[in-house]
C-alpha cells in the first residue's frame, strides 16, 4: 500500500517521444499530476508484471491522460487466462467510471525477446512468489524485479545490466515477512553476482519504521545498494 513516504511500484522509462510505464501502481497517478513527465511524448504503453491490486490500481488514473495507452499484460503466459479477462472488471462499470476504449488494447506479453512499443523488452517468469510475475529488462540498461522471492535464476537474466531494480520487501532478521518475497540481503546476492552496476532497492515493506535497515542488508554483498525514492531519475 502507499505511505506517506511512498507510492506503490510504477517506472517511467523515457526514450525520445517514446514512454514504457512497467506496472501502474498508486505512482502512476504522478503522470496525470506532473505534466512534464510525458511532455515531448507521442506514444506510451504499459507493462504489467503481475495482477496484484498495488501494481494495477494505477490503471484507473490513466484515462485523466491525452494519450490513451495500450496494456500488456501476462495472463495467457502465466495464468492460463487472457490478460483482457482478467482486467476487464477493473477496467468496466461498476469499477470504472470509463468506457473501456479509454484504456487502449490489452496484449498479451510472452516469454523472451518482444517489442513492445518501441522498446526491445526481454521477459522472464518469476514463480516463487504467490502468484506469478515478470522479470523485464531492457536493454543492458535497465532490470525490474519485483514480487519474488530470491531465485538463483535471476543472475543471469540480469547479468551485467547497468541499473536493477529489485525488489527488498524486509530484512533478513524476518524471516517470515520474508515469504514469497525478497529481502534486503537477497537484492544484494544477486546485484553482486550479477555485476550489476547499480541495485536500487524498490517494493519496500511500508510498516518498516525505517528503510535504511533493508539497504544495509544489501550493502552486505554489493556497496552499490541503494533506497529507491519516489520521483528519483535515472539515466540510462
Amino acid at each position: 500500500m502507499p505511505s506517506e513516504r511512498r507510492e506503490t511500484t510504477s517506472v517511467l522509462v523515457r526514450d525520445g517521444g517514446a514512454a514504457l510505464l512497467l506496472d501502474a501502481g498508486t505512482g502512476a497517478r504522478r503522470l496525470v499530476d506532473d505534466p512534464r513527465l510525458l511532455e515531448g511524448v507521442d506514444e506510451l504503453t504499459v507493462l504489467l508484471t503481475h495482477f496484484h491490486l498495488d501494481h494495477i490500481c494505477g490503471l484507473a488514473y490513466l484515462p485523466g491522460l491525452t494519450l490513451v495507452p495500450d496494456i500488456w499484460a501476462p495472463g495467457r503466459w502465466l495464468y492460463g487466462q487472457s490478460s483482457t479477462s482478467l482486467l476487464e472488471p477493473v477496467l468496466s462499470t461498476p469499477w470504472s467510471p470509463f468506457a473501456q476504449e479509454r484504456f487502449g488494447a490489452i496484449h498479451e506479453l510472452e516469454d523472451g525477446l518482444q517489442t513492445i512499443g518501441r522498446f526491445e523488452v526481454r521477459t522472464r517468469g518469476q514463480r516463487k512468489h504467490w502468484a506469478p510475475t515478470v522479470g523485464v529488462r531492457l536493454w543492458d540498461s535497465l532490470a525490474l524485479i519485483t514480487d519474488t522471492a530470491f531465485d538463483e535464476a535471476t543472475i543471469g537474466f540480469v547479468r551485467g545490466v547497468d541499473h536493477l531494480l529489485h525488489e527488498a520487501w524486509s530484512t533478513s532478521a524476518d524471516p517470515i515477512a520474508a515469504e514469497g518475497d525478497a529481502t534486503g540481503s537477497d537484492a544484494g546476492r544477486i546485484a553482486a553476482a550479477a555485476a550489476a552496476r547499480q541495485l536500487t532497492l524498490i517494493h519496500l515493506n511500508p510498516r518498516l519504521p525505517d528503510h535504511a535497515i533493508v539497504s544495509r542488508d544489501a550493502q552486505v554483498h554489493t556497496r552499490s545498494a541503494r533506497l529507491g525514492a519516489d520521483g528519483m531519475l535515472l539515466k540510462l
